[in-house]
């Protein structure tokens, strides 16, 4: 099959609203402000309900309740904010497939894109693109899910293990791995050629352009949610497990103090999904 062919199967494409577009371009845009952003979001009803709903969360509650989004942006902070409006505009985008665990899905995707943050700040690099990147990283198989379901049906069967190999046996199948379908997403979605090619290249990293240290980073992630969800979390089994070139240059012993206390926190993402 032609990946083409493939979005053109699809009966419209996954959007996100104008709100997130416009946050993900401005990424690099260090006059952004906080009031303008709210303003944005307060266009958007859907998200600007969720915003609130999180800002009055356990993790995030005051002394008192937020009630409006300029508020409720004060109390989570530009960054945070920006994540939650990025988190809840790319869940909304897409349907579950019959058969597929959608929340499950997410829960994964947004524990690579809590690594990836992690790992962004240790290396001196931009921690929310990262995170966004991580978060993203498997878009592609949703659309791989929506556009042939009868062969997604199949790849869902337990079989071979990790991205990597779910990604061969979509090669073998279809001719193209969710990778691919990914990047031709953020492609279509006009999302930043640096998030486009950390999508594109992380089981390949080593081919991914020098200029652009994102597909590795988001690799090194995948790996390490792969082998916390193996043995049950942050654990020491865990940690010792953690032998791969992949990881040469990485604090682990750093990166695991860290883990807990992140992956507790980055639990409000769960909210978007119910």
């Amino acid at each position: 099959m032609e990946l083409e062919k493939l979005f053109a199967q699809l009966h419209s494409l996954p959007s996100i609203p104008k709100v997130a577009q416009d946050l993900i371009q401005q990424f690099d845009n260090p006059s952004t402000s906080l009031d303008a952003v709210a303003r944005n979001i307060a266009l958007d009803p859907v998200i600007a309900v969720k915003i609130l709903r999180l800002a009055n969360s356990a993790r995030f509650r005051g002394s008192r309740e937020s009630t409006s989004i300029e508020d409720a942006a004060m109390r989570l902070g530009f960054n945070t904010l920006r994540t939650l409006v990025l988190a809840s505009a790319v869940t909304g985008a897409f349907t579950a497939a019959p058969g597929f665990d959608l929340k499950g899905f997410w829960l994964h995707s947004f524990q690579v894109a809590s690594v990836s943050r992690l790992l962004a700040k240790q290396q001196g690099m931009d921690a929310d693109t990262a995170f966004t990147c991580g978060m993203m990283h498997n878009i592609g198989e949703l659309l791989i899910q929506t556009g042939v379901p009868e062969l997604a049906a199949k790849l869902n069967t337990p079989g071979a293990r990790g991205a990597a190999g779910r990604a061969a046996n979509e090669i073998l199948q279809l001719g193209f791995g969710f990778p691919d379908v990914g990047a031709e997403l953020a492609r279509r979605w006009q999302l930043p050629v640096i998030i486009q090619q950390a999508i594109a290249f992380q089981n390949n990293p080593m081919q991914a352009p020098e200029t652009n240290p994102l597909p590795k980073t988001v690799a090194q992630a995948v790996l390490i949610s792969e082998v916390l969800g193996a043995h049950g979390g942050a654990t020491d089994e865990a940690r010792e497990a953690l032998d791969s070139p992949l990881l040469e240059g990485v604090d682990l012993d750093k990166l695991f103090a860290a883990l807990p206390a992140v992956l507790e926190a980055d639990k409000a993402f769960e909210q978007l999904l119910s």
